[in-house]
């Protein structure tokens, strides 16, 4: 069973153009770009990238090339690719290769040629980026670095179409294998079914259901053991935990099943274990095929063969004579024969044992040698199967004419047919009931009496195809997992490029989906939270786990998350990179700030309250203490406010003191902190100024100026004043900030003493 012969017609360029996606219009925006470039780069009027097969060559961009017919043949171009680095011609009719060429002779009258040749990724070259000019030029004047980076960046497009249209193709094949595999399980002639590792059956066929005897609704979530046989049931768990615990990959058993109305049925069960991508056990998976026949007739031939042995007995003593008389020529015969016999016995045991069906046929498609195993995978006997056609037999209906074309191709010995031998192609089958399934051939031929014997291996990989199925589907779970988990889950290369990234991103980032397939880190996270986050990337790219809480700018403003960081570490200890989950604390974040500034701010002023005032005193007093600079406290209280209060209402009193802490912090430097210390009482602390002293008394007069121009409050005309008092630490000795402010209370009290509205040190 062949593939057709692939056609020769078609040139080698268009076949490339083909696989490049350029079949038909070669009009590609990024040749052109680089053509241009090129163009402008060089300044000259001219560039091409053109494909070379043989005497043929075929032009994919151009640039300024409008002589009459551009795609004609480049005479410089041959010359080009016989070498790897770039080749240069400063004036083409001094060279003796080109100096007589129509081209050159003639319109467009070419000089200078200067181009690099272009390679797959095979090696082997596809054509030429060259630049042509009208004048000649200075060879060692030519920047062929740069001719060479553009020749490889046009390489580079090349190679990314034809490996999309390597992706299209097998996607397309995927599509086809998977219609396949779901037709395939749903027409089994076995019973296919998964079960959970704690043996609860998970799904099946309608198969396995008839082979069983019961419907799907009780089989399903029903144990491995509830329909067994009471003989069969623990030899049946004890295979299933050998396959679970990794004793074996798979095991094939006979068993005994109870079906729904109390009948016995034989079936040969067959067990392997899907794992996940860790190595653990994940699902059990179960094949049955109905052996009740084989066995009513085992019995039967038991019986039989009972009956035939007495009468073998009977008749032995009779024949006792003749094989007297006959074993001295048998005697003879078996020596000479006995080397054959034995060499034919071992191969044909070989065969026999093998776990692939071993087929061979005739220049007529007819079969001449048919094994156990190809008995067993299309179900035709051996005697049923010799002498009949290949293409009947195991071929599918719509493949038997391009099958019995390539075999007569094959037999004939045409070179476009020696390169099948002993490759391992991937084909489909049909079996005897008339099911299709997948299967790999690998064919040889031989000479047998001087005519032609081809012959394969077959292998039914229907199992590995629903294998591959299962991981596809397994991957497309984790991929459902995470993109519905809430939080963003990626995985990062030792690079710092994003590799995977679930839909979190989408919906936080507005990013489209794999959006980052290929960013490196800093491009999205910026540089500085980058470098933030530089000791955290180092020790998990040394192997260590590590958490870190960073922020991020969202669709709908910062974000904060809280990240856990994995390596992954391969077989040989290396870490290639790490998994970030990162939760959205956004909503907590918030929080924290809020409650943080209000447990350290007054709520009517928004200043900080007595509590953040003492901390900012004690961390201004060490640090004065540190460099020898002083710092400077101005403790103020209202004059009269009590009466005023009383008089005019809280709100209007509440007024008066938002007006007052509006007026000092107009008053002061942004460096200089100004707190709300309780009541009408507020304070100024002045540091890192010398003299501070003086500015401290500059402050304090100006404020008391401000307070007393006339403001309206709330419809009232009001003329404030205030008592300050100054106090100064110097850094020298150990006062605390307590005493530093009783000293600054003590002054205040002195400007009252005093007067009021005034200011005492």
């Amino acid at each position: 069973m062949l593939p057709p012969s692939q056609s020769h017609d078609e040139p080698e360029c268009l076949a490339l153009l083909r696989r490049l996606g350029l079949h038909g219009h070669i009009d590609d925006p990024v040749l052109d770009r680089i053509t241009r470039t090129a163009a402008r780069l060089f300044a000259v009027p001219m560039a091409m990238v053109r494909l070379i097969h043989g005497d043929r060559q075929c032009p994919l961009s151009r640039y300024g090339a409008d002589w009459q017919d551009a795609s004609n043949w480049l005479p410089f171009c041959p010359h080009t690719i016989g070498q790897d680095e770039a080749m240069v011609v400063g004036d083409a009719t001094d060279d003796i290769r080109f100096h007589d060429h129509a081209l050159v002779t003639g319109p467009p009258h070419i000089r200078f040629y200067a181009g690099r040749s272009l390679r797959s990724r095979q090696g082997i070259v596809w054509g030429t980026l060259c630049v042509i000019d009208q004048a000649p030029r200075d060879p060692g004047n030519v920047d062929r670095a740069a001719l060479g980076d553009l020749a490889d960046m046009v390489q580079d497009h090349l190679w990314s179409l034809e490996d999309a249209g390597r992706t299209r193709a097998m996607q397309v094949s995927l599509e086809r294998s998977e219609t396949l595999l779901a037709r395939t399980a749903a027409h089994a002639a076995v019973g296919i079914a998964v079960a959970s590792t704690d043996g609860h059956w998970l799904e099946m066929n309608q198969r396995f259901c008839d082979i069983l005897g019961h419907s799907r609704e009780e089989l399903l979530g029903s144990h491995v053991a509830d329909f067994a046989h009471p003989d069969d049931r623990e030899p049946g768990l004890a295979m299933a935990r050998r396959v679970l615990q990794g004793d074996t990959e798979a095991l094939d058993m006979e068993l005994r099943f109870l079906r729904a109305d109390g009948s016995c049925s034989w079936t040969q069960v067959g067990a392997s274990v899907l794992r996940d991508r860790e190595g653990r056990p994940e699902n059990l998976i179960v094949v049955l095929t109905d052996i009740h026949v084989r066995k009513t007739v085992e019995h039967d031939l038991a019986t039989l063969q009972h009956a035939l042995e007495q009468r073998v007995a009977e008749r032995t003593a009779e024949l006792q004579l003749t094989v007297a008389r006959l074993q001295g020529e048998i005697a003879a015969r078996a020596s000479t024969q006995q080397a054959l016999i034995e060499e034919k016995e071992r191969f044909e045991t070989t065969l026999q044992l093998a776990s692939d069906a071993f087929v061979e046929v005739d220049a007529d498609d007819r079969i001449v040698s048919w094994n156990r195993s190809a008995e067993l995978i299309f179900g035709w006997s051996r005697d049923e199967a010799i002498g009949r056609s290949l293409a009947d037999t195991i071929v599918p209906a719509s493949m038997r004419e391009r099958h019995l074309k390539a075999f007569e191709s094959f037999m004939a010995g045409l070179p476009d047919t020696g390169h099948l031998v002993g490759r391992h192609l991937e084909l489909s089958g049909v079996r005897r009931d008339g099911e299709e399934f997948p299967l790999e051939l690998t064919l040889g031929a031989t000479r047998i009496g001087g005519r032609m014997v081809a012959n394969a291996f077959l292998q039914d990989i229907s199992r590995r195809k629903a294998d591959e199925l299962a991981l596809r589907s397994t991957a497309e779970r984790l991929r459902t997992i995470t993109d519905n988990a809430p939080a963003m889950i990626a995985y990062i290369d030792r690079d710092l490029r994003y590799r995977f990234h679930n839909r979190a991103y989408t919906d936080w980032f507005d990013i489209a989906p794999d959006g980052l397939l290929g960013i490196r880190v800093p491009e999205f996270w910026g540089e500085a939270t980058c470098a933030q986050l530089q000791p955290v990337i180092e020790r998990v790219l040394a192997g260590h786990r590590a958490t870190a809480e960073y922020s991020l700018p969202g669709r709908t403003g910062p974000m904060w998350f809280y990240a856990t960081l994995v390596p992954h570490v391969v077989e040989d200890g290396t870490v290639a990179g790490f998994y970030l989950l990162a939760q959205d604390v956004t909503e907590r974040k918030r929080l924290y700030e809020r409650i943080e500034h209000e447990a350290s701010h007054d709520a009517l002023t928004g200043l900080p309250n007595r509590r953040a005032l003492m901390q900012r005193l004690q961390e201004a007093m060490t640090h004065a203490r540190r460099h020898a600079r002083a710092v400077a406290v101005l403790f103020m209280d209202l004059d009269n406010f009590k009466p005023m209060n009383d008089t005019l209402g809280h709100e209007f009193g509440d007024a008066v003191l938002r007006h007052f802490a509006e007026t000092i912090r107009a008053s002061v430097r942004d460096p200089d902190f100004v707190a709300r210390l309780a009541g009408d009482e507020f304070v100024v602390v002045i540091e890192d100024l010398a003299p501070v002293r003086d500015y401290a008394g500059r402050l304090g007069r100006a404020l008391l100026e401000r307070l007393a121009t006339e403001r309206e409050i709330q419809g009232v005309a009001v003329r404030l004043a205030a008592s300050i008092g100054v106090a100064v630490h110097d850094g020298e000795d150990e006062e605390t900030p307590q005493e530093l402010l009783r000293r600054a209370d003590a002054a205040m009290y002195r400007a009252k003493a005093a007067g009021r509205q005034r200011l005492a040190f």
